[in-house]
């Protein structure tokens, strides 16, 4: 059993308890050598627990002969309930799973859903496509979204063009390769033609599973099961593992059509279920869903527009995000025309994903926007994410030189920080004097929030400034700098104050 996870009894239910920083640090030599990096072995285990280190990061306990004993234990205590699986090589390999809670709320997901887009091995503009998506990339909240894989679907039901399409998809990209056939035959010899891509293979049957699972053991490759039953599903996924196959995607199907979507929610939450809280060996590796299998279940006719067809593909896309599934398949987004859906998909996704531990926050400083001379404004923001950027985006937008001086609110908002004391008269003025605000112009004059109106009074005082109050949103700035930016009658009312 794996014993990431303890029970504890809370108010009558079972609640799981993850190890502690010091059960860690029981398994380590405490030596604080700082080879790792870290000042102290508490440290390192602290940051092992939040994954932001491997075990393999302490050479005592995989070098020394008196550590060795208990790198097993480690691992073995810091493994989540559901296991991860690598797919793919290099810097944009994608991991699936590695999930320890249910709900994001309880702790937080570590692993995104990953996002992969199908095309058929036998589609005339395979490389072009595959071109698009390899260079996709969008920029949102100062995040890089992007897709994360490909899947070659062997529609030809020919191995030699599968062969030829998996080897131009390589050519062409390094993203991540999920190689579809039901026929191991075909399967097996495109894989071995990328095996050194470490492709994902799709999929394990009570059929195939002998000559799949062989061919993966050999090759070091991870497989993904396909079975429509739970007790099949996971039989499987137990006999895989008695053979040797040690990285397991499971797919339980993906169904369209009234009474269906539930059918594939309820498969999708019993197997997380089963590894996350009833810690079932069997069930405790990434699910998978296919999206596009929308395609080919549903007959398409003339009732609806193609944009609708396209929209039902979606909603079960943004679901399966919702209750995070591991990785799923589209067909929609293969064209440039259909960038709605993957950037509708992939801003639910970076939601989702967030940590809900932490405020996202930016550094604090002054940031220089465009060419801004020697009367250009200066803004004063918070350093919270989602200020700053949309922020500085809007004042880029609007093509304004001007200054940016974002203040520490520890990653709150104006409004909530105005009213819980974070943006304040003297973090500003503190601000202003560490980052020399006044530096690079000829004034001093502040710009801030019109949500932030009531610190005015008291930060003229604290700073020694001219204070405006800008628009409530960022998106107003430009009417503000055209109508109310006027720096030469702001210095004399400022020069006239008695001091």
């Amino acid at each position: 059993m794996n014993i990431f996870f303890r029970e504890k009894k809370v108010f009558g239910e079972i609640e799981m308890a993850r190890p502690s920083p010091l059960e860690v640090y029981a398994l380590l030599d405490k030596s604080n050598c700082k080879d790792c990096g870290y000042d102290t072995c508490m440290a390192f285990a602290t940051d092992i627990l939040e994954r932001k280190i491997r075990v393999q990061d302490c050479t005592h306990i995989m070098q020394d002969p008196k550590q060795v004993k208990y790198q097993e234990k480690l691992i073995k205590l810091i493994t989540p309930p559901q296991k991860s699986v690598i797919i793919g090589t290099g810097d944009h390999a994608v991991t699936v799973g590695g999930e320890e809670v249910l709900m994001r709320h309880q702790l937080t997901f570590y692993n995104q859903t990953a996002i992969f887009m199908e095309i058929a091995d036998d589609d005339a503009d395979l490389e072009e496509i595959v071109d698009y998506l390899t260079n996709l990339k969008l920029e949102r909240i100062g995040d890089v979204l992007m897709l994360d894989g490909i899947a070659l679907r062997n529609v030809s039901g020919d191995a030699d063009q599968f062969k030829l399409a998996a080897n131009k998809i390589v050519k062409i990209s390094d993203l991540p390769i999920m190689l579809c056939s039901f026929n191991p035959e075909v399967l097996m010899a495109a894989a071995d033609e990328i095996k050194d891509k470490r492709p994902l293979l799709y999929a394990v049957t009570k059929d195939n599973w002998e000559q799949i699972g062989k061919f993966a053991i050999e090759n070091n490759l991870p497989v993904a099961i396909a079975s429509s039953n739970l007790d099949e599903l996971v039989s499987l996924s137990a006999t895989l593992q008695k053979f040797g196959v040690n990285e397991i995607v499971l797919d339980s199907g993906t169904y369209f059509g009234p009474g269906n979507l539930s059918v594939t929610y309820d498969n999708i939450m019993q197997l997380r279920t089963a590894a996350i809280n009833k810690e079932d060996g069997n069930a405790c590796w990434p699910v998978m869903g296919v999206p596009a299998a929308y395609w080919s279940k549903v007959k398409i006719g003339n009732d609806k527009e193609p944009w609708e067809h396209q929209y039902q593909e979606v909603i079960m896309a943004a679901i399966m995000e919702s209750i995070d599934t591991n990785l799923i398949v589209l067909h929609t987004g293969q064209k440039k025309e259909e960038i709605w859906a993957l950037l509708a998909l992939m801003t639910l996704r970076q939601s989702v994903f967030s940590d809900p531990r932490i405020y996202p926050a930016v550094d604090p400083g002054l940031y220089k926007i465009g060419e801004p001379d020697d009367m250009a404004p200066i803004f004063v923001t918070s350093n919270y994410r989602m200020t700053k950027i949309p922020v500085e985006q809007d004042l880029q937008g609007a093509n304004l030189n001007c200054w940016l001086l974002v203040v520490d609110t520890e990653g709150i908002g104006i409004e909530s920080a105005v009213a819980g004391g974070q943006f304040n008269a003297g973090g500003i003025a503190e601000a202003v004097k560490e980052f020399n605000a006044f530096d690079s112009v000829k004034h001093r004059i502040l710009v801030i929030p019109g949500m932030a109106a009531r610190l005015s009074g008291a930060l003229e005082d604290e700073a020694d400034a001219y204070v405006v109050v800008g628009p409530r949103d960022s998106s107003g700035i430009p009417k503000f700098i055209e109508t109310q930016w006027k720096p030469e009658e702001f210095m004399k009312e400022y020069e006239s104050w008695e001091r």
